[in-house]
């Protein structure tokens, strides 16, 4: 029970001896903050700026150059808003941060923190871009205009919505968040039925 006892002030000193020397710097930052006003998503810098340019596969090149530029133009304006990019993670792993930060989105409004509901949505919205490119994780006999048609609906059902989530809730309005969020899992199953990504690295990357 002693030792119990000990254990337990030794970690009370550390906290209010952390708490003290982390608190300057602290204000500082929240100071700083204040200043510039809140911004969501508030996430550590953990990706690049800018993507980092491989070598593709001759096949998967020739897919690409088969879109009409119309489309090619309509993707990257759907896009756009991710500037995160990974050099590391696949498709899968980016698809599971997508699927924790939808969690954490879902926790947020069951328990109606709206701030941390707000936080997870567009941080989800807005997710990492996997190494090399979404589409190199696509099979190549759905890199085609019929295949990816559905991707502007779906995206703005499920990207769009997560964004939509993230203002209700700011606002308070858990129920029709709670709504909204049940659309956003229905496109998010929607896509899936279409494409599914394989484990590992994109096979038409060749570095």
């Amino acid at each position: 029970m002693f030792m119990k006892q000990k254990f337990v002030a030794t970690l009370a000193a550390f906290a209010i001896l952390g708490a003290a020397v982390a608190g300057p710097a602290g204000a500082a930052e929240e100071a700083k903050a204040a200043a510039n006003g809140h911004t969501y998503p508030s996430i550590e810098k953990t990706s690049a700026d800018t993507p980092k340019q491989y070598k593709m596969s001759p096949e998967f090149q020739a897919q690409i150059k088969k879109l009409p530029p119309e489309f090619i133009q309509q993707f990257k304006k759907m896009t756009s808003k991710h500037t995160r990019y990974s050099e590391d993670a696949t498709a899968r792993q980016v698809m599971m941060e997508l699927l924790s930060d939808v969690q954490c989105t879902t926790a947020g409004l069951m328990v109606e923190n709206g701030e941390m509901a707000a936080d997870c949505a567009v941080r989800a919205s807005r997710h990492r871009w996997p190494k090399g490119h979404l589409m190199a994780y696509v099979k190549l006999e759905q890199i085609n205009v019929d295949s990816l048609a559905t991707l502007p609906k779906i995206n703005a059902q499920v990207e769009g919505g997560l964004e939509r989530v993230a203002e209700m809730a700011l606002k308070k309005d858990f129920v029709s968040a709670g709504a909204e969020m049940g659309k956003v899992l229905s496109g998010c199953s929607s896509c899936h039925n279409l494409f599914r990504f394989g484990k590992g690295d994109s096979p038409y990357i060749v570095e």
